[in-house]
């Protein structure tokens, strides 16, 4: 098809490399603006299921037309400020506890992820795929948590989840930043083989063309970032000038 036949596609090509492109170089200024307005809608969606679907079914006798209307739109505003002020707050949260694991677990495979490999997983076994060839309860009656080296590496590894959470919260913003410049370059990088071919002269065929470029991707990532640390590594605001 082309682009004469196909406008509104080409439409929706514009408007995803717009966004794609607004999120890569401003990510960093858009972040409280998403979460604020994922807030809202999530909030006002949650609010407005509950009280639609299940304030009449736990109401007693027979709720009208009206009272749901009337329940659904009271609850969208309850659910809609709840939103704007609990999912930035969760989001950091989840920042922090993901920062935890993330690096506890990191940690305990590094130290002790060999040993503890040989008493779950035997490669030689009756060959099994990977997930049903280990045996948890093998770890469990191993005694392992009893040995004091296990127990050492086990607070060690602890010991640096709890800072890698605490400094992710400390950076949360920085780091949702990085994640939305990521969703941009994640657009950008579908939307350039398109682009590519469009300026080429082939025909636009997105379901064809759309194929994600990891050397795209990375461009604009590692470009994204650039930019918007040039732009806000000076600024007076404590997390970025820590960061820089």
């Amino acid at each position: 098809m082309s682009l004469a036949e196909t406008p509104v596609v080409f439409a929706l090509l514009c408007v995803n490399t717009l966004i794609g492109a607004v999120l890569v170089i401003a990510a960093y200024d858009l972040t409280d603006r998403v979460l604020g307005w994922t807030g809202w809608i999530a909030g006002a969606a949650g609010g407005g299921v509950v009280g639609w679907v299940v304030v009449p079914r736990v109401a007693s006798g027979t709720v009208s037309t009206g009272g749901r209307i009337g329940f659904a739109a009271s609850l969208v505003l309850i659910g809609a400020f709840l939103g704007r002020g609990l999912v930035p707050l969760v989001a950091r949260f989840a920042v922090a506890i993901s920062a935890f694991l993330f690096s506890t677990l990191a940690t305990l495979v590094l130290t002790v992820g060999e040993s503890v490999l040989d008493r779950v997983y035997d490669p030689a076994g009756s060959g099994a795929p990977i997930v049903e060839a280990i045996d948890p309860a093998a770890l469990a009656g191993s005694g392992l948590f009893v040995q004091p080296e296990f127990q050492r590496f086990l607070l060690a590894s602890l010991f640096v989840g709890v800072v890698a959470g605490i400094l992710a919260m400390r950076y949360a913003d920085p780091i949702m930043s990085l994640a939305l410049t990521g969703l941009g370059a994640g657009v950008l990088a579908t939307a350039y083989p398109v682009w590519r071919a469009v300026l080429a002269g082939e025909v636009l065929a997105i379901t064809q063309q759309a194929a994600p470029s990891i050397p795209a991707f990375l461009a604009f990532l590692v470009g994204g970032a650039a930019v918007q640390y040039l732009r806000h590594g000076d600024d007076e605001d404590p997390v970025f000038s820590a960061a820089g």
